[in-house]
């Protein structure tokens, strides 16, 4: 086991954190860090608060010594945010939470497949989940960037054995039925999850239509889940 360097802890940061979550990793108790910084600009966004990179403010050697002490109880770590492979900062972190042997869970953007396939083959996660956003005609209007470095980090996950993954898609008022069978025939396909979200904001679609939307769904991943409704 890799020796706890409380200098190198001391010197990350991070925005928020929430010391259990039984939603944010499928079937298990969690605590869930937020690092700052996204390099998107959804629309939708509700933690549009720590875009900023200079918003991690928290000291993450005392979350990682309070989660020290949960860790009997707990099952499991999710590393979030803004987009936390922009972060200078999540090498070091994983690095840490591993040591703490609770599963480890990232959420990603996609746009920085390097830094996904990195921290996969470094055995620093166990659980992947992927934004896909949009079809591609409607990435940058949505994100404000382009899907292809997405792309790369979709194909990487659905070829690799060694983690977990789902891909998610919220569905935001932008995107109608048609743009969700362009994103599941062409990228979602053949993935072993994929998780369409209910969005948050005025004019969003009722329950009702997304339980109807994802009906249409269901042959473009193993399992195809709804939350949020």
């Amino acid at each position: 086991m890799m020796t706890i360097d409380k200098h190198k802890l001391a010197q990350i940061k991070v925005a928020d954190w929430q010391p259990l979550s039984l939603i944010d990793y499928p079937g298990k108790m969690a605590a869930v860090i937020f690092l700052a910084g996204c390099n998107m600009r959804c629309h939708y966004c509700h933690n549009r608060q720590i875009w900023d990179l200079q918003q991690n403010q928290l000291s993450f050697e005392n979350i990682w010594e309070e989660l020290r002490r949960r860790a009997e109880w707990l099952d499991a770590v999710v590393v979030t945010g803004g987009e936390p492979t922009i972060s200078p900062s999540l090498v070091p972190l994983l690095q840490a939470l591993r040591q703490l042997g609770l599963l480890i869970k990232l959420d990603t953007n996609g746009t920085r497949p390097d830094v996904v396939k990195q921290i996969v083959e470094q055995g620093l996660v166990d659980y992947v989940a992927l934004d896909i956003k949009a079809p591609p005609t409607k990435y940058v209007a949505i994100t404000g960037m382009s899907i292809q470095s997405v792309l790369k980090t979709a194909r990487y996950l659905k070829t690799q054995t060694r983690v977990s993954y789902m891909f998610r898609t919220t569905v935001s008022p932008f995107l109608n039925e048609q743009d969700l069978r362009i994103i599941g025939k062409n990228i979602v396909h053949g993935a072993t999850c994929w998780q369409i979200q209910q969005c948050r904001i005025e004019n969003a679609y009722s329950s009702v239509k997304i339980e109807k939307m994802v009906k249409n769904l269901k042959e473009y991943a193993l399992d195809v889940v709804v939350k949020g409704i």
